[in-house]
Protein backbone atom coordinates (compact mmCIF):
# COMPACT_ATOMS: atom_id res chain seq x y z
CA UNK A 1 0.00 0.00 0.00
CA UNK A 2 1.09 3.66 0.34
CA UNK A 3 1.91 6.33 2.67
CA UNK A 4 0.23 9.83 2.60
CA UNK A 5 3.13 10.80 0.63
CA UNK A 6 2.71 7.87 -2.00
CA UNK A 7 -1.04 9.05 -1.77
CA UNK A 8 -0.67 12.26 -3.13
CA UNK A 9 1.50 11.69 -5.82
CA UNK A 10 -0.84 8.16 -6.65
CA UNK A 11 2.40 5.67 -6.23
CA UNK A 12 2.16 2.46 -5.03
CA UNK A 13 4.46 -1.14 -4.81
CA UNK A 14 2.91 -4.30 -6.03
CA UNK A 15 5.14 -7.52 -6.43
CA UNK A 16 6.78 -7.99 -9.81
CA UNK A 17 6.20 -11.14 -11.77
CA UNK A 18 7.49 -12.92 -14.56
CA UNK A 19 5.39 -10.53 -16.66
CA UNK A 20 7.54 -7.70 -15.63
CA UNK A 21 10.64 -9.19 -17.04
CA UNK A 22 11.10 -7.42 -20.52
CA UNK A 23 10.45 -4.08 -18.84
CA UNK A 24 12.30 -4.87 -15.54
CA UNK A 25 15.89 -5.82 -18.27
CA UNK A 26 14.87 -2.53 -19.81
CA UNK A 27 15.67 -0.78 -16.95
CA UNK A 28 18.67 -2.60 -15.85
CA UNK A 29 20.39 -2.21 -19.03
CA UNK A 30 20.03 1.36 -19.14
CA UNK A 31 23.41 3.22 -19.35
CA UNK A 32 22.44 5.40 -16.24
CA UNK A 33 21.97 2.23 -14.62
CA UNK A 34 24.96 0.26 -16.04
CA UNK A 35 27.00 3.27 -14.83
CA UNK A 36 26.06 3.16 -11.35
CA UNK A 37 26.19 -0.07 -10.81
CA UNK A 38 28.58 -2.70 -9.45
CA UNK A 39 29.06 -4.53 -12.12
CA UNK A 40 29.31 -1.72 -14.60
CA UNK A 41 27.83 -4.24 -17.42
CA UNK A 42 24.39 -4.81 -19.17
CA UNK A 43 22.68 -8.59 -19.03
CA UNK A 44 21.48 -10.71 -21.95
CA UNK A 45 18.16 -11.60 -21.65
CA UNK A 46 18.84 -15.47 -20.63
CA UNK A 47 20.91 -14.49 -17.54
CA UNK A 48 18.09 -11.94 -16.89
CA UNK A 49 15.51 -14.74 -17.01
CA UNK A 50 17.48 -16.70 -14.84
CA UNK A 51 18.29 -14.05 -12.16
CA UNK A 52 14.07 -13.06 -12.21
CA UNK A 53 13.20 -16.47 -12.03
CA UNK A 54 15.50 -16.92 -8.73
CA UNK A 55 14.41 -13.23 -7.38
CA UNK A 56 10.76 -14.56 -7.65
CA UNK A 57 11.24 -17.77 -5.83
CA UNK A 58 13.62 -17.04 -3.47
CA UNK A 59 12.40 -16.11 0.27
CA UNK A 60 14.97 -13.80 1.13
CA UNK A 61 14.22 -11.31 -2.32
CA UNK A 62 11.95 -8.86 -2.52
CA UNK A 63 10.72 -7.07 -5.77
CA UNK A 64 8.68 -5.02 -6.35
CA UNK A 65 7.33 -2.48 -9.13
CA UNK A 66 6.46 1.08 -8.39
CA UNK A 67 3.30 2.17 -10.24
CA UNK A 68 1.89 5.94 -10.63
CA UNK A 69 -1.86 6.11 -11.95
CA UNK A 70 -1.35 2.22 -12.95
CA UNK A 71 2.15 2.74 -15.03
CA UNK A 72 5.24 1.39 -14.51
CA UNK A 73 8.12 4.02 -12.83
CA UNK A 74 10.57 1.98 -11.47
CA UNK A 75 11.31 -1.07 -9.33
CA UNK A 76 12.64 -1.41 -5.79
CA UNK A 77 14.28 -4.85 -5.14
CA UNK A 78 15.31 -5.96 -1.22
CA UNK A 79 17.62 -9.00 -0.42
CA UNK A 80 17.37 -9.56 3.36
CA UNK A 81 20.11 -11.33 5.29
CA UNK A 82 20.31 -11.52 9.16
CA UNK A 83 17.49 -8.84 9.01
CA UNK A 84 19.11 -6.41 6.68
CA UNK A 85 17.65 -5.56 3.60
CA UNK A 86 19.78 -4.58 0.53
CA UNK A 87 17.91 -2.25 -1.52
CA UNK A 88 18.42 -1.56 -4.84
CA UNK A 89 16.04 1.04 -6.83
CA UNK A 90 15.56 2.22 -10.54
CA UNK A 91 13.30 4.50 -11.91
CA UNK A 92 12.52 4.22 -15.35
CA UNK A 93 14.54 6.52 -17.62
CA UNK A 94 11.34 8.70 -18.92
CA UNK A 95 9.75 9.02 -15.19
CA UNK A 96 13.27 10.52 -14.05
CA UNK A 97 13.97 14.11 -12.09
CA UNK A 98 10.07 14.20 -10.57
CA UNK A 99 11.17 13.06 -7.06
CA UNK A 100 10.13 9.36 -7.86
CA UNK A 101 12.91 7.39 -6.10
CA UNK A 102 12.56 9.42 -2.88
CA UNK A 103 8.56 8.24 -3.05
CA UNK A 104 9.47 4.78 -4.43
CA UNK A 105 11.76 4.26 -0.96
CA UNK A 106 9.00 5.87 1.07
CA UNK A 107 7.01 3.16 0.24
CA UNK A 108 9.67 0.72 0.45
CA UNK A 109 9.78 1.78 4.10
CA UNK A 110 6.15 0.97 5.03
CA UNK A 111 6.60 -2.39 2.84
CA UNK A 112 9.39 -3.20 5.41
CA UNK A 113 7.66 -2.25 8.08
CA UNK A 114 5.31 -4.80 7.81
CA UNK A 115 7.98 -7.36 6.83
CA UNK A 116 8.54 -9.04 9.77
CA UNK A 117 11.84 -10.00 8.87
CA UNK A 118 13.34 -6.46 7.67
CA UNK A 119 14.94 -4.52 10.96
CA UNK A 120 17.39 -2.33 8.65
CA UNK A 121 17.36 -0.80 5.00
CA UNK A 122 20.99 -0.71 3.46
CA UNK A 123 21.96 0.77 0.10
CA UNK A 124 25.73 1.34 -1.58
CA UNK A 125 25.09 4.30 -4.12
CA UNK A 126 27.91 5.34 -6.34
CA UNK A 127 29.46 8.82 -5.02
CA UNK A 128 28.61 10.19 -8.55
CA UNK A 129 25.22 9.80 -8.65
CA UNK A 130 23.71 13.24 -6.85
CA UNK A 131 19.74 12.00 -8.02
CA UNK A 132 20.05 8.76 -5.65
CA UNK A 133 22.15 10.13 -3.24
CA UNK A 134 19.46 12.85 -2.49
CA UNK A 135 16.02 10.05 -2.95
CA UNK A 136 17.88 8.00 -0.17
CA UNK A 137 18.33 10.88 2.00
CA UNK A 138 15.04 12.34 1.53
CA UNK A 139 13.77 9.05 2.38
CA UNK A 140 15.69 9.05 5.97
CA UNK A 141 18.31 6.87 5.15
CA UNK A 142 21.98 8.16 7.21
CA UNK A 143 25.12 7.79 5.31
CA UNK A 144 27.85 5.80 7.20
CA UNK A 145 31.93 6.30 7.16
CA UNK A 146 33.27 3.53 5.56
CA UNK A 147 32.42 3.18 1.92
CA UNK A 148 32.24 0.04 0.53
CA UNK A 149 33.50 -1.13 -2.77
CA UNK A 150 33.64 2.47 -3.84
CA UNK A 151 29.97 2.60 -2.90
CA UNK A 152 28.95 4.97 -0.29
CA UNK A 153 26.33 3.10 2.36
CA UNK A 154 23.32 4.95 3.29
CA UNK A 155 21.32 3.31 5.96
CA UNK A 156 18.21 3.52 8.09
CA UNK A 157 16.29 1.44 10.76
CA UNK A 158 12.87 0.56 10.68
CA UNK A 159 9.83 0.70 13.23
CA UNK A 160 11.13 0.10 16.67
CA UNK A 161 14.71 0.07 15.12
CA UNK A 162 14.83 3.63 13.58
Amino acid sequence: MSTDGQARIGLILRAATESDSDRLLGWRNDPDAITFSISRRPVGRTEHQRWLAWRLAEPAARLWIAEQAGHPVGQVRVDVEDGVGTVSIAVAPEHRGRGLGTAILEALNAEAGRDGAIRRLRALVHPENPASLRAFTRAGYQARQNPEHGFLVLERGIGAHE
